[in-house]
């Protein structure tokens, strides 16, 4: 998944460990590994809430899908490869035949 990180949003550390998938105490340690990049982006060692571009860096260092609710929607909604999922979903003729062909494979296959 592409994230499109908005620029005016905050995350708290608990809710990227919760994206992450890991309990806060094991993304803390994470966080502690990368201060160094941390410092110079200007967040503070205990900050509750990372600025957009530590969020930015942190996603795609941890690889962290963010929800779309979290995303920019405006950037999102206007990119082509945004664009060309919804064009072939919208075609009926894309999926066609398809799923029965899925459904029809043998389970002992």
């Amino acid at each position: 998944m592409v994230n499109y990180y908005n620029k005016h949003l905050f995350i708290s550390k608990a809710k990227l460990a919760e994206l992450a998938g890991v309990s806060y105490r094991t993304f803390n340690r994470y966080l502690k590994t990368r201060q160094h990049i941390l410092d110079a982006l200007g967040v503070k060692r205990y900050a509750r809430l990372l600025p957009p571009q530590a969020v930015k860096y942190v996603c795609e260092d941890y690889c962290i899908d963010l929800p779309p609710e979290l995303q920019d929607q405006r950037v999102l909604q206007s990119h082509q490869l945004y664009q060309k999922v919804v064009r072939e979903l919208q075609l009926t003729t894309f999926f066609e035949g398809k799923w029965t062909k899925i459904t029809e494979i043998p389970p002992d296959f």
